[in-house]
């Protein structure tokens, strides 16, 4: 197996994973099949779907098959595309048990001659106990050594899972543990619960906490990834590969699914989906079917459904509007919100691994966006890495234009070029805080579309930047802000007042009319005046 990736935003890529049943391109979507009862046959899946590959239960399959011999998976289910399967593990989640050995499920996925071929782990599930998480972490370590020794076809692509369910540091550490083990796929186990549940901002801590301890290189699988409406976060996250029952269990219920939400059949007028069954027909037309008609038809439709926002998740990669999609997303449900918000506390691990540049631009919305990678990368470099001129002693704060919000005003630029030597120009625009303006046309700044009345949230983060790159060059000894009349700034001016007054610096708003009618010399001579007085006490003190 070899994984290739050709694309990145935020933590999501496009990769190419090559197993022994063909090229798989990620993010890719397994739908779950039954082999006991499946509306939809896999050989639909793969003509009328377009689905390229699957996953099944090689643990009912050996129930179910009993004393016969199954030569091959992919003639049993009748499917030509790739062919994933687990082991049996969910029924240990739901059941307590299963009557199966580490080491006998990998022997049959061989003798089947799986694709990808998942190892025997112990789920924690969403209601265990740390003690008893601890359990199923050590015995899932357990069931995977016992495995590998009776691996003997190295042309499946196997999985390692990864337990600890809502204990990040559990899920850290079995992460690292199966990283010893060399598997080809890792895989994030127990989602299913907390996603029933709707505990999204739990699930964030727990991929984190995988990503975090697996090879960059490697694949990560979520098992029971669930809604179409969470897999952009998913993806922002770092998954490649998800598997989902949910397209078939909701038509069962008579739901419909969208990227955005569910709905009931029995209350729709519209279908708001041009896939090819819903283009046929009308909601009333369906209702009249029966009961196995309807439920082939919504199974139809939410896979098509799940398969599309896949394939808006690639484009969005490509064209670098991951974030974009994922504030979309994370806005249809307020858990979805929640797990958005919790991104915050993984911000830095998500910038390290972003694009550090791009070819378009990018929106910011309001203070939630200020947890997109770029943010971060942008604050990060200016107070870690920008060098300032030496001799700033004055810091002169311009606000961006309207119209340009990487440039100011073409009469108060003019102005500015009398500006003295000691004064160090800086753009100010949501959501930024600062630009030197002579880093006005680099990314990510030149490249970003803001709000220009931002909210409170956004005024205050301008103002930490502010802070942190004063605080790290204690060479200014004033700042100066030009304010052009707009509400948010009289809060920016307040809040920066308050920051120079907790470093020492001298603090001083005024307008642009007041610059340009020649204040701005006024601060000339005050800025030369500024740096004898500093020439004389390095001198005196060097």
């Amino acid at each position: 197996m070899s994984f290739e990736i050709s694309e990145h935003d935020v933590l999501g890529r496009i990769g190419k994973l090559d197993t022994k049943g063909g090229a798989l391109e990620t993010p890719a979507l397994l739908p779950v099949v039954n082999p006991l009862a499946q509306e939809i046959s896999p050989r639909v899946m793969f003509e009328r779907i377009g689905c390229k590959a699957l996953i099944t239960n090689a643990y009912l399959i050996k129930r179910r098959a009993g004393g016969n011999e199954i030569a091959k998976i992919h003639d049993f289910l009748d499917f030509p595309g790739i062919i994933a399967t687990d082991s049996g593990a969910y029924q240990i989640l739901r059941y307590g048990e299963v009557e199966v050995s580490p080491a006998e499920i990998v022997q049959y996925q061989q003798s089947i001659q799986t694709d990808i071929g998942v190892i025997l782990d112990v789920p924690t599930g969403s209601r265990a106990s740390k003690p008893r998480a601890i359990e199923t972490v050590n015995e899932t370590i357990r069931s995977a050594d016992e495995a590998l020794k009776v691996i003997k076809k190295r042309d499946i692509a196997w999985v390692g899972p990864i337990q600890g369910g809502l204990y990040p540091d559990l899920v850290a550490h079995c992460a690292r543990e199966m990283c010893k083990r060399e598997f080809d796929i890792y895989a994030l186990g127990s989602p299913t619960e907390v996603m029933e549940h709707y505990l999204f901002a739990d699930l964030v801590d727990m991929i984190s906490a995988a990503k975090r301890n697996i090879p960059s290189s490697a694949p990560l699988h979520l098992f029971g990834a669930g809604h179409p409406f969470m897999f952009a976060l998913a993806v922002a996250l770092g998954c490649d590969l998800f598997d989902s029952a949910a397209y078939i269990l909701y038509a069962r219920r008579g739901r419909y699914l969208t990227e955005a939400g569910t709905l009931q059949l029995g209350q729709m007028t519209y279908f708001p989906c041009r896939c090819s069954v819903c283009s046929k027909t009308s909601p009333d037309e369906v209702r009249t079917g029966s009961v196995a008609e309807r439920t082939r038809f919504l199974a139809e439709h939410n896979l098509s459904a799940c398969f599309q926002e896949i394939e808006t998740i690639k484009e969005a990669i490509v064209e670098g509007r991951l974030w974009e999609l994922l504030e979309i997303r994370c806005r249809s449900h307020p858990s979805l919100f929640e797990a958005l918000r919790r991104t915050k506390e993984h911000r830095d691990h998500m910038a390290r691994s972003a694009p550090s540049t791009k070819t378009k631009g990018i929106f910011f919305f309001d203070s939630v966006s200020l947890q997109r990678p770029e943010h971060s990368m942008y604050v990060e470099r200016l107070t870690r890495h920008y060098v300032p001129p030496r001799s700033a002693r004055t810091a002169l704060l311009v606000p961006a234009t309207r119209i340009r919000p990487k440039s100011p005003d073409k009469s108060v630029r003019d102005k500015l070029e009398s500006v003295a030597s000691g004064t160090h120009v800086w753009l100010y625009c949501p959501p930024y805080g600062v630009v030197p303006s002579e880093l006005e046309d680099t990314f990510p700044f030149s490249q970003t579309e803001g709000l220009m009345d931002p909210d409170l949230g956004t005024v205050r983060a301008m103002a930490g930047t502010i802070e942190a790159f004063l605080a790290k060059n204690r060479i200014y000894r004033r700042l100066v802000l030009v304010r052009t009349g707009e509400k948010w700034q009289t809060d920016f001016a307040g809040i920066c007042r308050r920051v120079c007054r907790k470093l020492g610096v001298k603090f001083s708003a005024t307008s642009d009319h007041e610059l340009l009618n020649g204040r701005i010399r006024i601060l000339g001579r005050r800025n030369r005046y500024a740096d004898k007085i500093t020439r004389r006490r390095v001198q005196q003190h060097p």
